[in-house]
């Protein structure tokens, strides 16, 4: 007699990802409004390709070149402030583009710090921050942080035998950087510079604010536009295509650049490097950290001119703004975190129970895929869907915390599924010996292990939906408005003030968020 067995949670949140990507895109292509051709987009196309490559590009190796010199530098040299310094990078890691782009005009704008400090000194002329100045400051002030903070870590992970031994051959700085930081750097720089070209080729907020117009745009920019001015679907549908194919080839180098076997390591707290007195890398050291302390502390510092301004903007719609943001940001983690929960969980299974690695590896890829799936194009569709069998009114509410939830599985993976194979490795013989499985296997064996990495994966999630300006671009308006919508209203109609109190509250919270995320990441089990 045949029994029916019901396919694994993984398998059946694997397949509801890639019917709804299929079911958006299929929805663009389909939809009765026309759709064009290649050849009809081609010059503009062209100019937008050009466009975001030349500025992810630019982005990535300004950002590579800050944050590598910046973290060579903090992990060289001890000096009071040093763990404020470490806290600002981490808190820069975590600031919303929206807020990046405040920071930005508050510094570099017309009426900014800069301008007026030119002008106390006679200087007659403004400063222009639209086009490349402005997207390229946003940028590097995004990532050159998280590049120091990524690459810093890797650095403190080298084994304290390695530095006594090149202590005790006494090693030149040269020899020191080549056979000691060389292979920390070579092992991160591909990752970390993939991911990095991702985030800025797919950049929207900081685009569209500081673009300056048409010919400075992203695919992702150009497909927003499509989407809110011209209501043109099938325009979407192709540039969409293009996006997916480019940033999915990109994700498939950075899936392998990340995917190695991991390097044991001890802790060298206690062991003091030997390039640390070359008097050479000491003047290095202090001009690289003067050139990042005055790149990037007004830009950090110029949220803080909002805490004046608070009382300014207490009322009604900050509250109702408040409580919209922490509901979407709250259902978006939730949804993160269980299907990379169940994706973890069937890559577990694959890997470690049925032994098939190579279907293990699509569960492991497919939270990485989510990153090049373009969000404005896959909204346009599902809202498409949604119109056709539900009520659109609500598509707002329920798409925003879905993409947004989507984005974030990558994250949440990363905290989920490393916890997963290890408990299976040590006792999932034990639970299968003794008839353990389903929902008693997960509250006896995974849950005791799971629950802080869980947690932190949530308040991650948390975070990075709590201060998105993207989807919410599409649906803002008076019956919904976020935190980041409010502060974008706020800069267009160029309420500084308010801006940077809202800026202030924004990336108190996502700082507070991703604060406990960290603790609970790197707490004992």
């Amino acid at each position: 007699m045949l029994t029916l067995r019901l396919p694994h949670p993984g398998t059946l949140v694997a397949f509801a990802i890639l019917s709804l990507v299929a079911g958006g895109f299929i929805a663009l292509a389909t939809f009765d409004g026309g759709t064009p051709t290649l050849f009809s987009i081609g010059p503009y196309l062209g100019r937008v390709l050009a466009f975001s490559i030349i500025q992810a590009t630019l982005s990535t190796v300004l950002s590579l070149a800050l944050g590598i010199a910046l973290a060579l530098a903090l992990v060289r040299r001890s000096f009071p402030g040093r763990g404020i310094v470490l806290a600002a990078l981490s808190t820069t890691m975590v600031m919303p583009t929206i807020v990046a782009v405040f920071a930005v005009f508050a510094v570099y704008g017309r009426s900014g710090w800069l301008s007026e400090g030119l002008a106390f000194f006679g200087w007659p002329g403004g400063i222009s921050i639209f086009g490349y100045p402005g997207i390229l400051i946003a940028h590097v002030f995004l990532n050159a942080p998280f590049v120091a903070r990524i690459t810093l870590d890797g650095l403190n992970q080298i084994p304290t035998e390695h530095w006594r031994l090149a202590t005790a051959f006494g090693f030149t700085p040269a020899q020191v950087f080549r056979h000691l930081d060389w292979p920390v750097l070579r092992a991160e720089l591909p990752g970390i510079a993939g991911l990095i070209f991702l985030m800025c080729f797919k950049s929207f907020a900081i685009v569209l604010a500081l673009g300056g117009g048409p010919s400075r745009s992203t695919l992702e920019v150009a497909i927003y536009e499509a989407l809110k001015i011209d209501l043109d679907f099938g325009r979407v549908a192709w540039l969409a295509l293009i996006q997916l194919a480019i940033c999915l080839s990109m994700t498939v180098l950075l899936h392998w650049a990340f995917t190695r076997p991991p390097v044991g390591h001890t802790i060298r707290s206690l062991v003091r490097r030997p390039d640390a007195e070359d008097r050479r890398l000491k003047v290095l050291d202090g001009v690289v950290l003067a050139i990042a302390a005055l790149f990037i502390a007004p830009l950090a510092l110029s949220v803080l001119t909002g805490l004046p301004n608070i009382a300014d903007i207490l009322g009604t719609d900050l509250l109702q703004a408040f409580v919209t943001s922490m509901i979407i940001a709250a259902a978006a983690a939730a949804i993160a975190c269980l299907l990379a929960l169940a994706l973890a969980s069937a890559a577990r299974r694959r890997r470690l129970v049925l032994r098939s690695p190579r279907i293990a590896a699509f569960y492991d890829f497919l939270p990485d895929t989510l990153l090049a799936v373009p969000p404005f194009a896959l909204t346009a569709g599902l809202f498409l869907l949604i119109q056709r069998f539900g009520d659109r009114s609500s598509a707002g509410l329920i798409l925003l915390p879905l993409i947004n939830g989507l984005a974030a599985v990558p994250f949440a993976y990363r905290f989920v599924a490393p916890h997963l194979l290890t408990v299976e490795e040590r006792y999932g013989r034990v639970a299968a010996s003794l008839g353990v499985t389903g929902w008693a296997k997960l509250n006896i064996m995974d849950w005791p292990v799971l629950k802080r990495p869980l947690a932190a994966g949530f308040a991650l999630a948390m975070a990075l939906s709590f201060g998105d300006f993207g989807i919410i671009a599409l649906f803002g308006g008076t019956e919904l408005v976020t935190l980041p919508y409010l502060l974008y209203e706020r800069l267009g109609a160029y309420r500084l003030d308010e801006a940077s109190a809202v800026g202030l509250v924004i990336v108190l919270v996502a700082f507070l968020l991703a604060h406990i995320s960290g603790r609970l990441s790197h707490a004992g089990d």
